[in-house]
């Protein structure tokens, strides 16, 4: 299991496949880095480091496009990790032996399945990859200026190269919703070629809202009023993402009327598992999963980052969101903007985020019942996506594929 280390997002779902694996009696190894590596050694997993690939943030979050393009191979980056990594999967890979390899968004484990002859299933929500075209900072210099037009045009090289590797996988797999209704549909745009390998076999969630009850007891659990509109803030991403969104909500949310009642939780895994209640808002650092689930269930509105697996997983539950995305994350922004065409969501952008505006946000939700009515819609077609379990069946088809080795 190679799922990308960058934030929570894709450990969290491999984790999902993962158990289920597990259940059914397989061997399982992960192979991830930074936030992922902590995490699976946290879930108690098999678990060996890979060489990092990172996206460079500034302090705000705000995606660095000269440090990250650096890094994605405009210069010695792509020596020094992208090589780094395609020769610590292939160490890996050889130490295990695996019948199969199950890729979340990692080129090197593709390419390092590939020369070893093994199986391999790639899970990804963004098969074409851009970076920003125009930069969210003002006064750009004119070097800056030169650096992204130059960048851009290196990145349609870089791009299709990295397309061509996704379609080495045997199968492509899309944890989203089918057409219609595919939030990442515009970080997609798989060429014709591979469209035979892929799958949309639906959200990953742990939960489904029927398996959850939403009790009194569960409403005291959280110190949560049944008469009051309740947001559920989710933040999720790399540190620096997170901490400055949280630190933004904590300014603003204590100050919130009070007949609105918010939680949020930090996304911070080593952090304190008790409340602290201020005014209107009640704050984790950390919730645990089922926990997680539970607010979902409960809640009236959601806020969070638009990565993909925090939307989705809103959707299934039948949530609409209010959307904060990193600002000059490629991916993010389209999946916001995509979110508003469905219908389910509005975009806050992060520089305009006050009292005032996000309380804007939520009465425009609230009061408009055209939002819960479309986010409903997806709670429904979600009931019909069993998305862990076509993926395990899958996964057992594949793996007996395995290319013998030449002599």
């Amino acid at each position: 299991m190679a799922p990308c280390g960058i934030g929570l997002g894709h450990v969290t779902r491999t984790k999902s496949i993962a158990k289920k694996l597990l259940e059914n009696g397989d061997e399982i190894i992960f192979s991830t880095y930074l936030d992922g590596l902590k995490y699976s050694r946290a879930m108690g997993f098999n678990t060996v480091a890979s060489h990092p690939i990172l996206f460079k943030v500034a302090n705000d979050g705000t995606v660095d496009f000269r440090q990250t393009s650096a890094r994605s191979g405009l210069t010695l980056g792509f020596h020094r990790y992208v090589l780094k990594q395609i020769v610590s999967e292939i160490t890996n890979m050889k130490q295990f032996k695996p019948d199969l390899v199950f890729s979340d968004s990692r080129a090197s484990s593709v390419i390092a399945a590939r020369l070893l002859r093994i199986p391999i299933i790639l899970m990804l929500n963004q098969f074409k990859i851009e970076i920003i075209r125009k930069p969210s900072k003002e006064n750009m210099s004119l070097l800056d200026r030169l650096f992204i037009f130059i960048a851009n045009m290196f990145w349609i090289f870089i791009r299709t190269l990295i397309g061509g590797i996704w379609g080495q996988s045997n199968l492509i797999l899309i944890p989203d919703f089918p057409n219609p209704n595919t939030i990442c549909i515009e970080n997609l745009a798989i060429p014709g070629r591979y469209l035979s390998k892929v799958k949309y076999v639906g959200p990953i969630v742990d939960f489904a809202p029927n398996d959850l009850k939403v009790t009194q007891n569960v409403l005291e659990k959280l110190s949560l009023s049944k008469s009051k509109l309740k947001i559920y803030a989710a933040i999720s991403g790399p540190k620096v993402e997170r901490q400055y969104l949280t630190n933004q909500l904590l300014e603003v949310l204590p100050d919130m009327p009070e007949d609105l009642q918010f939680v949020l939780s930090c996304g911070d895994p080593g952090g304190n598992r008790n409340p602290t209640i201020i005014n209107n808002l009640i704050k984790y650092e950390w919730l645990n999963e089922k926990t997680q689930y539970e607010l979902l269930k409960i809640a009236d509105i959601i806020i969070c980052r638009s990565g993909h697996g925090s939307i989705t997983k809103a959707l299934t539950f039948g949530k609409p969101l209010i959307l904060i995305p990193t600002p000059d994350h490629t991916e993010q922004n389209l999946n916001a903007k995509r979110a508003v065409q469905l219908g389910v969501a509005v975009i806050l952008e992060q520089k305009k985020l006050t009292t005032k505006t996000l309380l804007n946000a939520i009465t425009e939700i609230s009061k408009n019942t055209r939002f819960k009515k479309k986010a409903e819609d997806f709670c429904k077609l979600a009931q019909n996506l069993s998305s862990i379990n076509t993926i395990a069946g899958l996964i057992a088809e594949t793996k007996l594929k395995r290319i013998p080795a030449s002599n």
